[in-house]
């Protein structure tokens, strides 16, 4: 879908090519038929066509324009247009001003790609911690009432579900689908409800992947689920829709990821058959499936639940794509998380194609008394936007943290903070009594042959 995409829009920049050449050149014999080229004018109007094209696509559809106005030279004077002598001058002055809008258009559509990449990373990096903050937030409020009754916190469940889909090569098969439904009927009271995964296309499927109670059979002209695909959110019934949307709702952003559907009318297209309906949707904002539920206690269907049922399906989501897009390097380092794995693939694109600098560090700990406190305090002080990894070893452990947007300035800094708390709480710095530190750039070669290389260094 995203190739068909790419080649459309190439198509698209060709045929405006020539469509803008063609137009100029005949725009040129209709307004002016005894200069129909502007070679004689006191302004080459006629340079306005390349001179838009180098400026919306840059140096090499801007030439093709420039060769077709070059050929428009030679052709022209055959159907009785005066040309005269092929005008030199005329042409290198109008290549040396395509060459250099294009080369100007080149540059600063790289600047926003490259600006548009950093965006859409912060906002998905945004999303996952925020999703991770409510998951801890929950797990922690509920520990303690959960502990004798219900003696398996939210962390171990979606740990247990992480490692299943790592085993499963990141598939959303039917035991994952239980498995992830098992934990939202634990944490959501659900009583009837099933998974249905969505196509390449975002299609929901036929069958349910998963399957609770009675179920949830897909109607797909319901008036919730319609409601739900349109808002991207999790969609629910509400008796009253203005009194449900005038709660007082958190700022936090996770508090407006739910839409209520006003069920009480009398027509028949505005009822359903479903109390909820969410969408299991990535932080990149792909569509994986959605939850149907059916059947549920009345007093569970209020926003926190919803609260918590979306951001369980995020993390879930999340974590499906991150082990399908990092499937080789997990098999290869089988304890390597899969948001670790799946962002290094990113950077590595992120080097290619726009040439942004990532780091790399490892820092190597010695078994000891205090080893993993050590360890605890330097993963405090990463950025937002870093990913760790820490990664046991038969002689201690290896802390391995990956730094987007970031160059060699960036890993001294880091370098700089960690020594400055080991020594303020520990009397140890990097270097001396069994810490070494480790770290080189992102390139564009084979994320897995990279990781591996500094992995084993000391091995």
């Amino acid at each position: 879908m995203a190739l068909d995409k790419h080649i459309t829009m190439k198509l698209d920049r060709w045929l405006e090519t020539f469509a803008i050449t063609a137009i100029s050149v005949l725009g040129g014999v209709v307004l002016n038929g005894s200069d129909p080229l502007f070679v004689h004018a006191q302004f080459p109007w006629i340079w306005f066509g390349p001179l838009l094209i180098a400026l919306r696509y840059g140096i090499a559809p801007g030439l093709v324009s420039t060769g077709g106005i070059c050929l428009a030279l030679i052709v022209l004077p055959r159907f009785g247009f005066p040309i005269g002598e092929f005008p030199t001058n005329y042409v290198l002055g109008g290549l040396l001003m395509v060459l250099i809008t294009g080369q100007f258009s080149e540059i600063w559509n790289k600047r926003l790609r490259h600006a548009d990449q950093l965006s859409r990373h912060t906002n998905e990096r945004f999303e996952q911690l925020s999703r991770a903050y409510f998951m801890v937030r929950l797990s922690h409020d509920r520990l303690e009432q959960n502990l004798i009754s219900r003696p398996v916190t939210l962390r171990d469940a979606m740990g247990d579900l992480r490692k299943l889909l790592v085993t499963h090569g990141g598939r959303m098969d039917s035991e994952t689908g239980s498995a992830l439904l098992s934990i939202l009927m634990h944490y959501c009271s659900l009583e009837s409800a099933a998974i249905y995964l969505a196509d390449d296309n975002e299609e929901i499927v036929e069958h349910p992947l998963a399957a609770c109670g009675k179920g949830a059979p897909l109607h797909r002209d319901d008036l919730l689920l319609r409601s739900a695909i349109e808002s991207g959110n999790s969609a629910y019934q509400a008796i009253n829709r203005h009194i449900v949307e005038g709660q007082t709702t958190s700022p936090a952003a996770l508090s407006a990821a739910v839409w209520s559907v006003d069920t009480s009318r009398g027509n028949p297209k505005e009822q359903t058959s479903y109390l909820v309906v969410a969408p299991m949707r990535t932080s990149s904002g792909k569509l994986l499936g959605m939850l149907l539920v059916t059947e549920m206690p009345f007093l569970n269907l209020h926003r926190e639940t919803l609260q918590i049922m979306g951001v369980l399906l995020a993390y879930a989501s999340d974590q499906t794509e991150s082990v399908q897009q990092a499937a080789n390097l997990l098999s290869r380092f089988p304890g390597c998380p899969p948001n670790f794995a799946a962002e290094l693939f990113k950077t590595v694109r992120l080097k290619r194609d726009l040439e942004v600098n990532s780091a790399l560090v490892v820092i190597e700990v010695d078994a000891g008394p205090r080893m993993d406190e050590i360890c605890a305090t330097m993963e405090r002080q990463q950025r937002g936007l870093d990913h760790s990894w820490r990664r046991p070893t038969e002689w201690g452990t290896q802390l391995v943290t990956l730094m987007p947007f970031s160059g060699p300035a960036s890993i001294e800094g880091y370098q700089s903070r960690l020594d400055a708390i080991l020594q303020r709480q520990f009397g140890k710095s990097i270097g001396k009594e069994g810490i070494t530190m480790r770290s080189t750039i992102v390139n564009a070669d084979d994320p897995i042959a990279q990781l591996a290389g500094l992995l084993e260094k000391r091995q």
